[in-house]
């Protein structure tokens, strides 16, 4: 995968955007839900005029949708390794245990900022095992760190390939087509007023057609596509993703959010057709390995540390350079512990799973 290295350094600035959009963003705009996600008071911080320069509209979405873009650049390579209950367990070991062990931080977090401000830490076990398994949007449960729904479209995007693998090989767009017929005539008619009780799957499954673009990408640098066709679906997944976005549970970011989206295929395309320029840059490779632990374990535990820090009277400057700090130095312990050896049990099991090709019977003499 080192030719495809553009792909691992764009997972390390993407980490980098969306951690800058919370603790510079979110922290400030979202202090209500913050109070109520951190058992903390609200505290009405004003941001100083400083910090709007590292606070930009992009970052948060741009970020989002690059992770969804390289991972369906990528997960194609998974399947063409391994069988399809390897592929499984092999994405399970790699999302859940380090998912688990930055949602453990976080709850001791937040548990103790609930008994440093004095309030009562009300998550039962049902909400804390439904963000654990990514399964809390179905169950109607907040999610705790509000960043989860990402991994909880991942799990969805993975069920999917693992399900039409034998699709996403193939030079023909038939199996493109009918999945993006499927899939806007499935918000039209939720859009229409039916199956109202599906807001959560139809939500999500803008982000599993935007996903498809990343594996045109894929189709394309196997040499299944070419060019011309990967330029002509590309284009008719964006279409086909600003409709379902625009009439379905989102319409009112539309197109404020989307065109971030747009965007992030923009910076994918330009890296992807240079591939070949990038070379290894140790801040950004740093940041590409503890890319997903850092996603997982900065909302929480940073948003605590800096309500708390600034609640003592540390301008916010001085608390975000500690609260980086601590979410780059638990990602990084996380990466050398938990994830890489997941990793790593997760190539082991996906190895004794897939049946090895067998040696040609000897000519007989």
């Amino acid at each position: 995968m080192n030719k495809y290295i553009f792909a691992n350094q764009l997972r390390g600035i993407a980490a980098i955007l969306v951690v800058m959009t919370h603790y510079f963003g979110t922290y400030f705009a979202e202090q209500a839900l913050l109070a109520s996600r951190t058992f903390s008071p609200e505290m009405g911080f004003k941001p100083s005029a400083w910090v709007r320069y590292f606070e930009l509209p992009y970052q948060g979405p741009l970020g989002v949708a690059v992770f969804f873009l390289i991972s369906g650049f990528v997960i194609p390579f998974s399947l063409r390794k391994t069988s399809i209950p390897g592929f499984l367990v092999n994405r399970v070991l790699r999302i859940f245990p380090t998912y688990i062990c930055c949602l453990a931080l976080g709850t001791l977090a937040i548990w103790l900022s609930a008994r440093y401000w004095g309030q009562a830490f009300s998550y039962d076990g049902k909400v804390l095992a439904a963000n654990a398994l990514l399964v809390h949007n179905l169950m109607n449960l907040p999610s705790m760190d509000s960043v989860n729904w990402t991994l909880a479209i991942e799990i969805k995007f993975y069920l999917l390939a693992a399900l039409f693998a034998f699709a996403l090989f193939r030079k023909s767009a038939a199996w493109l087509l009918g999945f993006l017929a499927l899939a806007a005539a499935f918000t039209w008619y939720h859009a229409s007023g039916h199956l109202s009780a599906l807001v959560t799957p139809v939500m999500e499954l803008n982000y599993l057609i935007f996903m498809m673009i990343g594996v045109l990408f894929h189709q394309h640098v196997s040499g299944l596509i070419s060019t011309p066709a990967l330029a002509v679906r590309v284009l008719s997944v964006l279409a086909v993703f600003s409709f379902t976005w625009s009439v379905g549970p989102q319409k009112g970011q539309f197109p404020a959010v989307t065109i971030w989206y747009y965007s992030a295929v923009a910076v994918f395309a330009l890296c992807y057709f240079n591939r070949e320029r990038f070379r290894p840059v140790r801040v950004l490779d740093f940041f590409a390995d503890i890319s997903y632990p850092l996603y997982c374990v900065h909302p929480l535990v940073g948003y605590c540390v800096l309500k708390a820090l600034m609640g003592n009277g540390l301008p916010f400057g001085g608390a975000v350079i500690v609260a980086l700090a601590i979410a780059v130095g638990l990602a990084w312990l996380v990466h050398r512990t938990v994830e890489t050896g997941s990793n790593q049990l997760g190539r082991r099991w996906a190895r004794r799973l897939t049946p090895q090709p067998q040696a040609p019977a000897a000519m007989p003499a």
